[in-house]
């Protein structure tokens, strides 16, 4: 079953004098407990990817669909709830996840508090919590207190407190030194072992590929190549039939801007216009 699916999905940023296309009819799903990086160029559309499925900005067109919830449709009072406990959001700074004047067992159950969970409740998950990412010696620390590693930690526990879905994280590894970044990656990775978590990771950090089940590359607002460690580096045929060839092998071929495309035993072959 697919934790998340998109299909030909569209965001459009509109101002006074122009439109911009973000997501051009990108084709994207995420098997339930699978945990993907998302890489790709500045501008590529990996933030506004990640902004449609926190529920922080609805598609233009297309589908996208979380743990079986329309991000298309939903009303204010629906995008709360899945937010709150659908989704979790760990963001590239600490401090975004985290609340200065609370301890870190506090910062546990600040979430747990808002949806309604009881004394009893919230005390058991952040213990739950704190021993899951090793800083039970913490609990009573200020976010300043502690190390950088510490801080993202913790982070990732608060985005947890409700046992989301998904987990949807955006550089979590930017700001730790190398040390630190491994150990986060493997509380990440074994989310899935311990609360069958999806994780969807954007990432310009490469270590991170060595921790997760698939490489997502987006392109011009569209994926254009999954890698895996099985099948290697693959090139995605979108829901319209469209492909985006390497820019490596265009060069390597010389192909210019139109082709003639057939089929040959099976294959696919592209090649120039005058080639018989």
């Amino acid at each position: 079953m697919n934790a998340v699916e998109c299909a030909g999905l569209v965001h459009i940023y509109k101002t006074a004098e122009l439109e911009v296309f973000a997501l051009q009819g990108l084709d994207m799903t995420v098997e339930e407990g699978e945990v993907i990086a998302i890489v790709g160029a500045s501008g590529s559309g990996k933030t506004t990817l990640m902004n449609v499925l926190a529920g922080v900005q609805a598609p233009s067109a297309g589908q996208a669909r979380v743990a079986g919830w329309d991000l298309s449709s939903l009303s204010e009072r629906a995008r709360d709830t899945y937010r709150r406990d659908v989704i979790g959001y760990v963001w590239q700074s600490a401090a975004l996840n985290l609340t200065a004047e609370l301890t870190a067992e506090e910062n546990l159950q600040l979430p747990l508090l808002v949806s309604g969970k009881s004394w009893p409740e919230r005390i058991k998950r952040a213990n739950e919590l704190l021993d899951a990412f090793e800083l039970s010696g913490r609990a009573a620390h200020l976010p300043a207190q502690m190390s950088g590693g510490e801080q993202q930690r913790l982070a990732l526990g608060v985005a947890m407190a409700n046992r989301p879905r998904v987990l949807l994280a955006d550089e979590p590894t930017a700001e730790l030194d190398r040390a630190s970044a491994h150990q986060v990656l493997e509380d990440i990775r074994a989310l899935r072992e311990r609360e069958g978590t999806t994780v969807v990771m954007v990432t310009h950090d490469h270590e991170v590929e060595r921790h997760v089940d698939r490489v997502l590359r987006i392109r011009d607002g569209k994926t254009s190549t999954e890698t895996t460690a099985g099948a290697g580096e693959l090139v995605i045929i979108d829901s319209a039939g469209r492909l985006q060839i390497p820019k490596s092998v265009l060069e390597a071929s010389k192909l210019g801007a139109r082709v003639r495309v057939r089929a040959d035993k099976g294959r696919v072959v592209i090649e120039p216009p005058e080639t018989e």
